[in-house]
Order: structure tokens, then sequence, then C-alpha cells
């Protein structure tokens, strides 16, 4: 008897891709190109004769994840190809679009070389597979094992360059067509035109702003700046989201590629929700300033759920992604856009910059207040196995995307390593410096921020900011001690508030909880208060973060939820 053959693909960067961006239609033409390159391996396995098991759905583009199982013999070769093939037709648009509209005596033969070089070396690509006695279920687990130690030993060829660097990362050179430029072919080229002593870094800043001036006029003000100076992959980005663009690459990915319907639509729906005409592009380089709020969030142990149950793989697949593209087509509103929704892990932004109103923090908050019971676990839907952690972040406006996204990152972090199933609340400074408050959700939807009241009855959070100032100024929080702060609470919270924490069965859950059937702890697990190489509870370690967690939750609570 034949033993079944599974197959696991997954390439790489994803994180770096998204996050050097500077604009949000950036964020959107990264995680388009993604779920693209993602759509297009599973598309052509299927086309031979393999069964996608993960990622479910694979017939919905949106939201695809870098990481595919499949059960079936298919080729590396096969899968190599078919990803090169679909980012080639991407880079080859691009390229081409941009030598053909932008001809104002441009030479252009001399940086075909380096878009050749991101044409075959963007990528870096793992594969793995094998044959797998016993249930389903074991080989999927098999298969998935094996990638992750294939993913061990990288695989990686850099890029080498010579110029000025993109303004946007560093970390590559800025695209114009004197890219590579070559003086006098066949003489050591490439070295003569950045020898020192004959470089002119005036003469090459005055060329590369003349081209992206060019730039400008022909896709529009607000879809690229003439002080931008974009690397090609950074370029690719920003030109996938243009209607011009995506034109050209329908008719390309139609002729290339078969059942390519749901690509080719997301693509226009893609152009078309970020076109210049219409579409108010969210810069943070814009003259106007506003605050902005961001979120990343995540399925908790996912890998765990489906290490214990691999055979529930593509179910679980499914329901992450119906879950997904329900989350994204229903927050697209003036003050809300979700970036990306691929399962279980999620992005987006709320800012209102219209007619000069900036959006309220408050507001914010209030999407998330009742997060896990409305949005996660619908009311119509069968509970999600898995619970959720999200990072929240405010940021000030001065701040870079890429800065934002980042702490966007560590703020789930920061949810995860606090116990999981809950939002970590960050509000950014445009110093660098940063407040965070970390709350499960249930004690959110108990309507704790709300149930907030000043002295006069009002939800003035002047007030507790100011009372914890003072207290901390005169240390008055000691780490033996808890009565100062849950008296503060008495003073500004409502009595139900008050007896949940009263309750210290409230403040920690055991060690491996299940938190899809159990309260999570308002300070996290047992675990992290051990006491030095034992399960004995630190309890001086209990109080001093039930202190910080009240003292943090009035500086942040006037942050975001001042009147």
């Amino acid at each position: 008897m034949t033993k079944p053959v599974y197959t696991a693909i997954a390439f790489a960067p994803v994180q770096g891709f998204i996050e050097k961006s500077r604009k949000l239609r950036d964020l959107y033409g990264s995680s388009y190109l993604l779920s693209y390159l993602s759509w297009v391996i599973c598309n052509d396995a299927k086309n031979k004769g393999c069964e996608i098991v993960s990622p479910g759905l694979p017939n919905i583009t949106q939201g695809m994840p870098n990481q595919i199982v499949i059960q079936g013999n298919y080729e590396e070769e096969d899968a190599k190809f078919a990803l090169n093939q679909a980012w080639e037709c991407v880079t080859d648009t691009c390229r081409e679009w941009i030598e053909k509209e932008i001809n104002d005596g441009w030479e252009y033969k001399f940086w075909q070389r380096d878009w050749g070089l991101w044409t075959k070396y963007a990528w870096e690509f793992f594969w793995v597979q094998g044959e797998f006695e016993g249930d389903p279920g074991q080989g999927i687990n098999g298969v998935r094992q094996r990638m992750n130690e294939k993913k061990r030993g990288r695989d990686w060829t850099g890029i080498n360059w010579q110029g000025e660097s993109s303004t946007l990362s560093g970390a590559d050179a800025i695209a114009y067509p004197r890219l590579s430029y070559d003086p006098k072919e066949g003489e050591s080229a490439r070295e003569k035109a950045y020898e020192p002593k004959k470089y002119n870094y005036q003469i090459e800043k005055a060329t590369v702003n003349k081209f992206y001036e060019q730039l400008k006029e022909k896709l529009g003000e607000s879809f690229i700046d003439p002080n931008e100076q974009l690397s090609i992959p950074e370029l690719i980005k920003r030109l996938i989201t243009h209607e011009v663009i995506t034109k050209n690459l329908k008719l390309s990915l139609e002729k290339k590629f078969s059942n390519a319907t749901e690509l080719v639509e997301q693509l226009a729906q893609v152009s078309r929700e970020l076109n210049p005409r219409t579409f108010k592009d969210l810069s943070r380089q814009d003259e106007e300033k506003y605050w902005t709020c961001w979120f990343q969030g995540d399925g908790d142990k996912a890998g765990d759920y489906l290490l214990k149950y691999p055979e529930k793989t593509n179910e679980f697949s499914k329901m992450m992604r119906r879950w997904g593209k329900k989350f994204q087509n229903e927050n697209k509103s003036p003050f809300c856009r979700v970036i990306y929704a691929g399962g279980d892990d999620f992005l987006g932004v709320f800012y209102d910059a219209k007619e000069g109103r900036e959006l309220k923090p408050k507001y914010c908050v209030n999407q998330f207040s009742k997060f896990k019971s409305e949005i996660w676990n619908r009311p119509e839907e069968n509970p999600k196995p898995i619970t959720a952690s999200v990072g929240f972040v405010w940021a000030a406006p001065g701040i870079p995307q890429r800065d934002v996204l980042q702490h966007c990152r560590e703020a789930e972090k920061s949810a995860k390593n606090n116990g999981r199933d809950r939002i970590a609340f960050r509000v950014l400074f445009n110093n660098g410096n940063y407040l965070e408050w970390v709350c499960p959700w249930w004690l959110l939807e108990q309507g704790l921020l709300s149930s907030y009241s000043d002295r006069e009855g009002k939800q003035n959070w002047t007030h507790i900011y100011n009372d914890v100032a003072v207290l901390e100024s005169r240390h008055a929080f000691d780490d033996k001690s808890n009565d100062v702060a849950l008296a503060l609470l008495e003073i500004y919270f409502s009595k139900p508030i008050v007896d949940i924490f009263e309750e210290k069965s409230n403040w920690l859950h055991s060690e491996g909880a299940d938190l899809t059937v159990v309260r999570a702890g308002i300070l996290g697990d047992r675990k992290s208060y051990y006491q030095d190489d034992t399960e004995e509870i630190d309890c001086t370690k209990v109080t001093k973060a039930l202190n910080d967690w009240i003292i943090n939750l009035a500086k942040v609570g006037f942050h975001l939820c001042q009147q």
C-alpha cells in the first residue's frame, strides 16, 4: 500500500516586507502581493492534482498565508517555478510601464540588471516533502516538523548594490534609470561609476529627483512624493496599487494563470479602494498631523491546537479565513481600514483626516470593548477553539509608520506575554516613550473603563491621573501592600468592578488553563509569578504587578478615555 505524500511550502521575508512601508497604500500593496504569491502556488498545485490542506478555501485570494500544506506529490521545481513566474509577472509589469510612460530621454538599459536581480532573488523559498504512515494528522504534523527544521538552515542570496540608499528603509539602492550606470560598457563600469574621487552626489541627487518628479506628474501627487526615493521592491509595492498598473497586470495574469478570476478581482478592488482621486492616503509626512490608532492581533497558541488536532487543519483554516474575510469586509469605513486579515492574524488602522477632524481615542477604544464576544466569537457562529491577543497603539503623528508597526508587534507580544486572551493598550509619544496597560477581554467587557466616575460623577480621568502622580511622588505604593491601589479603585470605579478585584482568584489563572473555558487572570498566569525554581507564588511580585496594573490603568485611561 502506497504511503500518502505531504508537501509543505513557505517563502520569506513576510514581516520585513510588510513593515518597510511609508504609506498606507504600501501596506495594502505588500499584503496583496503576499496573498497573490500564495494563491499562485496553491492554484498550480491544484492543477497538478494535489489537494490543498492549508490554507483552507484557496480560491479566496484575500488573506492567503505564506505557509502552505499540500497532500500530494507537488515537486519542488514546480512550486519554485510558479512562485518565480508570479513574481516576474509583477516586476516586469511595473518596469515595462515605467520604461514606456516615463520616457523623457531616459536610458533604461543599465537598471535592468538590478530589476533582474530583484526578480530572481527577492524571496527565500522553502520546500519539504515526505511519505507518512497512519492517519492524515500524522502526515500533516510530520511535514510541518520538517518545515520547521528546514527553516533553521537559511538559504538566502543577498543583492549587492552601489549608490545612494532608499530614503525609506536605507537597505537598498534608490530605483531610478541610472541605477548600475555604465559610463563605458565593458570596463568594470559599476566600479568606475561609483569611484569615490569621481562620484558627484549632487548630480546624482538631482537626477533622482527629476525622475521621481516625473513619476509624480504621471501618477499623481497623492500617490508619490518627489522627495521619496524608493528601492525597487518598495517602488513595486507602491505601483501595484495604482489602477494604470493593475490594468496591465490583470492582462498578464489572465494570460499566464488559469482560474484567476478571484485574483484579478481582488487586484481591481485594491486599485479602486486606493484610487488617488478618491482615497485620502494616510501618510505620516502630510502637512496636517493627526494621532492615529493601529491594531495588530493574532490567535493564541494556534500552532499548539493544530499540533494536538492536526486532522482539523483544513477545517480550522477555513473557519479562520471566513472570519478574516468578514472582518475585513465589515470594517471598511472612513474611520477604519483592515490592511490584512490572514485568518487568525490581522492588522488595521483607525483614522479620520477628513475636513480637518481628528479621530478621538475613546472612539477607537470603544471598538474593542466587545471584541471577543461580538467580533472574535460572533454570536451567530460557534466559539473559536483559540483565543486572541491584540496590540493597540495610539500613535503620535511624528512617528514613522514603520516604527508604529514595530510597536504594534511589540504590543501584541506584550498581550501574549502577560497571559494571552487580552489586549495591550499602548500610547506612543513622539519622543519614542510609551505607556502601556494590558487587560483581559472579559474584564474590559464587564465595563471597566465606562464604570469610571470622578468625584463630580463625570468621566474626567484627570482626577485619578493626578492622584496617582502625587501618590507615586510620595512613594505611597508599597510592594508589600495593595491597599492604596485598591482604595483608588473604590473611589473611582463601580462596586461590581471593585468586587472583582477583591476576589483574589480573579488575579491569576492556572498554568496551561484553557482560556476558551476559564477566565484569564487579570495579571496573567501563575507560572509568571513563581519563586525561583519552585512552584510557590512570590507574593511580592503579585502585589507589585497589581499596583502597576492600576497605576497604568489611570495613566492610559487619561490619554485614551478622557472626555
